[in-house]
């Protein structure tokens, strides 16, 4: 599989490009920035080579501000139909819930917002290849 279609990489370059003030990833950085976003994918189902049905957790964290938080929460949730525009494979989005609950052990403001994303794979180059390893952080 390549990366353009592992759903969660679109994710985080969609949100990359979206809010640059907040660095996007799947993985919590080491050395944690005032403010930064986590995408994972927490649940869905996936039809092999057809279609991917997922929720998506998008986290939004900042040390600083819980208002700036917020604000980037509700701006995110605005836009979250926007990736059907961005990639022509993805053809619904939509935020199913959107939480406030702050990271008490990092001191962090934190806004969760759970997204359904359909990535149609009708179409797509879907010849099975392993994923190669990602290296270690």
């Amino acid at each position: 599989m390549s990366r353009k279609e592992n759903l969660e990489a679109m994710v985080i370059s969609w949100l990359r490009d979206l809010v640059p003030g907040y660095p996007a990833s799947s993985q919590t950085p080491k050395n944690l920035p005032s403010r930064f976003i986590l995408v994972e994918r927490t649940g869905g189902n996936r039809e092999a080579m057809l279609g991917d049905n997922a929720e998506i957790l998008i986290e939004i964290y900042d040390k600083d501000s819980q208002y700036d938080c917020s604000e980037i929460a509700m701006f995110i949730g605005d836009h979250i139909m926007d990736l059907c525009v961005e990639y022509e494979n993805i053809t619904h989005a939509e935020v199913n819930s959107c939480i406030h609950l702050d990271d008490t052990l990092k001191q962090y403001y934190r806004y969760q917002i759970y997204c359904d994303v359909f990535h149609s794979r009708v179409g797509v180059d879907s010849t099975p290849t392993p994923p190669s390893p990602t290296p270690s952080a």
